[in-house]
């Protein structure tokens, strides 16, 4: 099987931080015997083309290196309005050569598949690219949740409807998501059913499941118990989609004798004025910056609680990585963490954006000892490993390849 991956960024290696739940997909693939490459735009600090553990990486060329640097980032939906829009169309033509050329050139009697990641810009690519290699090859749009956010007009829909429309199929990391692709779906009694219940050759649309991404179990290490005077501490990219202000609004909320320590992990856009905030509002926060994946872990073990205060999630990979890690998470009710987490047990779920809520969860969780150590058991996380998540893909594919 080969399988071409388009994504919008990259990790350049296992330590870099940027994306690393990409990494673990691409591996979980290789790791079935998939012979695996993947096409994104350009970074200014990797070259055109370089493995990243046995994976195959291909960096596309599209704008000045100041604007590709911004889109390795993460911030594609901020680079690409006003004028600077129009760096999407070289973006897009370019991505779509590369990926058609890597099914059509490295394919004999295999079969092939474009896999996009985010409906826009790479899902159009993965659909464009199939059409365009010359030759059968099955495309998957995968909808991660910031590309369904900002669909927000009847411009963005229609554009999303087309795309999703004409992809072999399309994956959702969560049933919300799910929910999402499906109202753009042709309509045949709401959502796709089971393969055996669909002969072959009927179908009317694309495949629609869900595959949460992976969880790199693997660089939790051994839960151990939590420190009793450890931080509360919160992973992610520092923008407003993750919440942090609302944190740091909950602990301004609280009483200064009952103000737990928290350290926020990672880097991103808003960091100055995620700290203007912190100062304005008297409240004291570690900004710790970015770690690489491998070190993530020691963090969820200095950790007494983790806080996921997102705005939005498409699944949620924090909440997943500090239960499997042994902590115990206040999350907002966002992405898969209805999935994971049980009130009183594991930790604590509120409404996104509210900071009261969000600080009265903190202190019942802190006052009832559930920072001592809580998980989900490794039968509940099992499906959302990297074997049960490259099962669940080749299923896919292989209904898209005809076997």
């Amino acid at each position: 099987m080969r399988v071409v991956l388009v994504t919008p960024g990259f990790p350049t290696s296992l330590d870099d931080h940027h994306k690393p739940f990409l990494a673990d997909h691409a591996r979980a693939l290789a790791a079935t015997g998939a012979d695996v490459t993947v096409v994104c735009p350009a970074h200014p600090d990797a070259p055109r083309r370089r493995d990243v553990d046995g994976i195959e990486v291909r960096r596309v060329r599209f704008a000045p290196a100041r604007i590709e640097a911004r889109v390795a980032l993460g911030e594609s939906y901020r680079v690409f309005s006003g004028l600077a829009a129009l760096w999407v169309i070289p973006m897009i033509a370019r991505l779509t050569l590369a990926a058609a050329r890597q099914a059509r050139n490295r394919v004999a009697e295999d079969a092939a598949v474009i896999h996009g990641h985010w409906w826009f810009p790479c899902g159009l690519v993965a659909v464009a690219a199939a059409m365009a290699a010359g030759r059968p090859v099955g495309s998957v749009v995968q909808v991660h949740g910031s590309d369904a956010a900002v669909t927000t007009n009847a411009v963005h829909r229609w554009l999303a409807r087309r795309v999703l429309r004409r992809a072999g199929a399309v994956v959702t990391v969560s049933e919300d998501l799910r929910d999402w692709a499906a109202s753009l779906l042709p309509r045949r009694g709401g959502l796709s059913p089971p393969p055996s219940a669909e002969p072959e050759g009927r179908r009317s649309g694309p495949l629609l499941r869900i595959v949460s991404m992976p969880v790199g179990a693997e660089r939790l290490g051994t839960p151990a118990p939590a420190p009793p005077d450890g931080p509360v501490v919160a992973v992610g990219r520092l923008m407003s989609e993750k919440g942090f202000d609302v944190l740091i609004e909950a602990l301004a909320h609280l009483p200064l004798p009952e103000r737990p320590d928290v350290v926020i992990v990672g880097d991103g856009p808003d960091r100055t004025l995620l700290a203007a905030l912190a100062m304005r509002r008297g409240v004291t926060v570690q900004f710790a910056g970015a770690v690489a994946p491998a070190e993530i872990g020691e963090w969820y073990r200095r950790a007494r609680l983790v806080c996921v205060p997102s705005r939005r999630e498409g699944f949620g990979m924090v909440v997943a990585e500090a239960l499997a890690a042994g902590r115990a998470v206040v999350a907002t009710r966002v992405g898969a963490a209805p999935q994971f987490i049980t009130d009183g047990t594991n930790g604590y779920l509120v409404r996104p954006d509210d900071a009261s809520a969000l600080a009265e969860a903190l202190t019942t969780a802190l006052q009832s000892d559930l920072g001592a150590g809580a998980s989900s058991s490794p039968a509940a996380l099992a499906p959302f490993g990297p074997q049960a998540h490259a099962a669940a893909l080749l299923e896919i594919y292989a209904e898209l390849g005809g076997g």
